[in-house]
């Protein structure tokens, strides 16, 4: 047997998110597995890490990411949350890609990476283990004249 590593591109699951989410995590009723938003994703088969990028309207905006997760008839749990900053580098589609990352709180199983995440003006990314966990979702608050959107992958 060899090991093998799914290739797979950026997977946008999500609408660009224009206004604050009402948080799963607010209220320990809303953390069920009937709360999962259609649009999360889903690591494809051999995709043991998710990695994740955003963009945001323009260069300097920020605002407060969440990322959930949920197994199969599991319900929800929280990854990880902190405040993203969009720096120049321009994304295909025009918006901006994210070059800071400050968390605030890492609740996974094992640890969260951060890639070149300290304001270079390049396309920062968060990675961590899947865990066997088969939803993934982000949520946000502090969106006040911005608008931001998650892009997904795995390996």
């Amino acid at each position: 047997m060899k090991l093998e590593t799914s290739r797979e591109g950026w997977s946008v699951p999500r609408a660009i998110c224009a206004a604050d989410d009402t948080l799963v995590s607010a209220s320990a009723t809303t953390m069920k597995y009937a709360n999962i938003p259609t649009g999360a994703y889903s690591p494809r088969e051999r995709q043991n890490a998710i990695e994740v990028c955003w963009t945001l309207a323009a260069n300097n905006n920020s605002c407060v990411a969440y990322i959930f997760a949920a197994r199969n008839n599991g319900d929800i749990v929280l990854v990880w949350y902190g405040t993203i900053t969009a720096g120049t580098q321009v994304a295909t589609d025009g918006r901006f890609y994210v070059d800071t990352i400050a968390t605030t709180a890492e609740n996974w199983i094992t640890s969260v990476t951060l890639v070149d995440y300290s304001a270079a003006n390049r396309m920062s990314r968060l990675t961590f283990d899947s865990c066997g966990y088969q939803f993934f979702f982000c949520q946000y608050t502090g969106i006040s004249s911005t608008s931001v959107q998650a892009k997904f992958s795995g390996y």
